[in-house]
């Protein structure tokens, strides 16, 4: 075991007067400094004065108290001169900075002149409160009672099982069940990520009782390794880091709260919530985010106000990063939206996709597995495939939606995926699963087999990889589209154009004599009519039997009928009972003048408000509604009225307001509208 020396330094080189001039301080930050969970920084400026700030933040729990004091110790040097001083510093909990005026620019620049020089910073403590000396367990030499040897990334650890196994009892049952008897090295292939190495020696340290020592880049993957391994005491660790973190801001914050649900944290973010520009700041990562939370801010807003806070939450000083940059998430992975297990049959309607393809070895490095290597690829009508290779040497199966909305619009397409792969002659794969693609999650990714299963040839060279086997793998995606929302209706290229027009007597007065079935009724309808109106009545009817059958649930099939009649030119009057399913069914069969009658009666409806026509363009999925509805909300104190029960809406429906929101400026004071 390693104990550090109480101490800190920084040091700046190669300065220049005039070059080091400008209007942001240059800053050094440290991850960890002299003591555990404490982190330093270092703000050099020299403006009209050189002068010296430094930082220490300590993350422990919220009410921590604590001190530490030492001697500051400034040396300005080069081959020529040494200029040096010493300082008292103390930090605490209430003034976690110290600030030091060194001396002037005209006094530095007489000592100096133009000379390039360097700036060291060190500061010994000798006396703290509160505080742990920081002290490290070296995990890769092996001592006398050192009994399990656990491998991740090529990385060897050597930890006496009996301590291990009693702080992370989950620990154990993981071994137990993904290895034999008498293994003499753990290989933990599943710990793949970019920080799993030094994730994993952080949770190590924390179960020998030593620092506990992290970044902002490492702790999604100490969670991670957290709800693993069921190691309550490493979550609850990284979530007072998080609390005491600066780099992120208010809604990065909720969105590692609610992914790894860290409750303390996002009870934290919204008691300490300023105003609602700092709500305003990266709204858009409301994707992210549990349907709960969306409720609560949609609450928060309303309330901050109503209180008439508008600010900003003040700078903390430190480098601010972005969620991408935070987070391993190389290849733009989301999480998946699963729908129920069971899928129903597809109706006459329903739209399908098949994409099949056979793929060769190819000889590849890690330097390859990147987004853009594929085994093969194709775009079709509806989805675009690639088969690729994922970090973990692992088939990656991509699915990317082609027709992507983008603006204040949000869309959502529900589908059935089944994906089967043939390999070495005999051998299959097969999953499948019921997704979600929308607005924020275009892009979906599968991940497979091992490659060393299709390919037994080896993974550095897979020319070769084969074998005796010389039949080819062949991949197969099936999707079927079970529901669209939020888009509308693009008709395709050889629809109505295509098709030769009736003439205008037949179609005013249409002959209804050939039957079709619908819930065991018949329905009598001319053929030539819905042919010229409808290109899926044009596929329907080039079946040869007769009656024709059409799927339906009981419930749409008087305004089957109804749609029917407004085909063959009869008078139907739209009501609240029939018009969302004769729209549905209209979109269904591509019928679009009808389509847009019944949105058009929507809109001019005064039978129902704004938010109430919102929320039935989402229950029933009619984009040109949603659209419009969004589109007439252009005053902020109409939005924000529609908040006063976020309880009542569904996650899309809080998306749209939440959109329009972003889309709407932040209400200003009463002040800043006197002065404007």
């Amino acid at each position: 075991m390693i104990r550090q020396e109480p101490k800190l330094h920084f040091l700046y080189e190669n300065v220049n007067l005039d070059s080091f001039f400008k209007p942001e301080p240059v800053c050094q930050e440290l991850d960890f400094a002299a003591f555990e969970d404490v982190h330093a920084k270092s703000v050099f400026r020299i403006d009209k004065n050189a002068d010296l700030e430094i930082s220490l933040r300590r993350d422990g729990p919220p009410e921590h108290t604590w001190l530490a004091r030492g001697l500051m110790k400034i040396v300005l040097w080069n081959e020529n001169f040494e200029i040096d001083g010493s300082y008292p510093a103390i930090f605490c909990n209430e003034k976690p900075f110290h600030m030091i005026d060194l001396m002037s620019r005209k006094a530095l620049r007489s000592e100096v002149g133009d000379d390039i020089f360097n700036v060291e910073i060190s500061i010994k403590f000798d006396k703290w409160e509160g505080l742990k000396v920081m002290k490290l367990f070296q995990f890769d030499h092996r001592y006398l009672d050192s009994n399990l040897n656990l491998n991740v990334q090529g990385q060897d650890f050597y930890v006496r099982s009996k301590t291990l196994f009693k702080e992370i009892p989950a620990f154990r049952e993981y071994l137990e069940q993904n290895f034999e008897p008498g293994t003499k090295k753990y290989e933990l292939n599943e710990l793949q990520g970019e920080k799993s190495v030094a994730a994993f020696n952080t949770m190590l340290q924390v179960a020998f009782r030593c620092t506990f020592i992290t970044n902002i880049h490492e702790v999604g993957e100490l969670l991670s390794l957290a709800f693993r391994f069921d190691y309550p005491t490493l979550k609850q660790k990284c979530e007072y880091y998080l609390i005491n973190e600066p780099e992120t801001n208010w809604m990065e914050k909720l969105v590692f709260a609610d992914l790894y649900n860290l409750l303390l944290l996002k009870h934290h973010v919204f008691s300490h919530t300023i105003g609602l520009a700092q709500v305003y700041k990266n709204l858009h990562l409301n994707r992210l985010l549990e349907t709960s939370t969306l409720r609560s801010i949609l609450s928060k807003v309303t309330e901050l106000k109503k209180l008439k806070k508008y600010e900003d939450a003040p700078s903390t000083g430190w480098n601010p990063l972005c969620l991408s940059e935070i987070t391993e998430n190389r290849w733009g992975r989301m999480k998946r939206n699963p729908l129920c297990a069971n899928a129903p049959e597809p109706d006459v309607t329903a739209t399908f996709e098949r994409f099949e393809s056979t793929f060769m070895p190819k000889h590849f490095g890690v330097e390859l597995i990147t987004p853009e290597f594929s085994f093969v690829e194709s775009t079709m009508s509806l989805f675009s495939y690639k088969v690729q290779l994922g970090p973990d040497h692992r088939l990656l199966f991509k699915i990317d939606w082609n027709d992507v909305r983008t603006g204040n619009f949000v869309w959502s397409v529900g589908a059935s995926v089944f994906l089967r792969l043939q390999y070495l002659g005999s051998e299959k794969w097969e999953y499948s699963e019921r997704i979600r693609f929308d607005n924020d999650h275009p892009t979906i990714f599968f991940d497979g087999i091992h490659i060393q299963k299709v390919f037994p040839g080896g993974v550095e060279h897979l020319l070769d990889g084969l074998g005796k086997n010389s039949t080819l793998p062949k991949v197969e995606i099936m999707i079927v589209v079970e529901s669209i929302k939020g888009l509308e209706l693009i008709p395709a290229e050889n629809s109505l154009e295509a098709i030769e027009e009736m003439d205008d007597e037949w179609i005013l007065q249409p002959s209804r004599n050939h039957p079709i079935v619908c819930c065991g009724k018949y329905l009598y309808v001319d053929k030539e009519v819905l042919r010229s109106k409808s290109r899926v009545f044009t596929k329907i009817f080039e079946q040869t039997y007769e009656p024709i059958t059409i799927p339906m649930s009981f419930e749409k099939f008087e305004s089957f009928s109804s749609l029917l009649d407004i085909l063959h030119g009869e008078d139907v009057f739209f009501n609240y009972q029939n018009v969302f399913h004769i729209i549905e069914l209209s979109r269904a069969f591509e019928t679009e003048e009808v389509l847009l009658r019944g949105v058009d009666w929507l809109i001019e409806e005064p039978g129902m408000n704004k938010l109430e026509k919102l929320e039935a363009a989402d229950k029933y999925s009619i984009p040109e509604l949603q659209r419009h509805m969004t589109e007439s909300i252009v005053d902020v104190d109409e939005l924000y009225a529609m908040f006063k029960n976020p309880n009542r809406f569904s996650r899309r429906m809080l998306q749209i307001l939440i959109e329009r929101l972003m889309n709407l400026p932040i209400p200003e004071s009463d002040e800043d509208r006197e002065f404007e």
